[in-house]
């Protein structure tokens, strides 16, 4: 597995054990109403242990995964899916666990034939196919 690009997150820990999509511990204050007093307080991101079932490994997966990424996951279509998108906020979003995720989904012979669809139909020739 290549090292992950972003590397390891350093302020919330647990996040590279899991599916977090960059949320982490935030702070604040509570005010009062009356005399304005401010507390500090902080929120937790909504983690949950779930059974994910990826259709190209075939097995069920149990990740610690936020809520907010169950739901990208279910308007994207599932694991595979959220893992395979190539966009740079959702490198940055997968974390280390997600990105090794990603790259054992990437060594399966029907994603390697998909991605090399998906080329073929930008127009890309073969020889650079081949290559990447």
């Amino acid at each position: 597995i290549p090292p992950y690009p972003h590397g390891d997150r350093h302020l919330f820990k647990q996040s590279n054990k899991g599916l977090y999509g960059e949320q982490r511990i935030q702070f604040g204050n509570n005010v009062s109403k009356d005399t304005e007093t401010k507390t500090r307080r902080y929120w937790k991101p909504n983690v949950l242990s779930k059974s994910v079932y990826s259709i190209a490994l075939k097995k069920k997966i149990k990740l610690r995964i936020t809520a907010n990424v169950l739901k990208t996951m279910d308007r994207e279509g599932g694991l595979d899916e959220y893992l395979l998108k190539d966009s740079p906020t959702r490198i940055r979003e997968l974390g280390p666990l997600g990105w090794a995720l990603r790259w054992t989904l990437m060594q399966k012979p029907d994603i390697i034939q998909r991605l090399r669809a998906e080329a073929a139909a930008l127009g890309l020739d073969q020889a650079t196919i081949d290559e990447q």
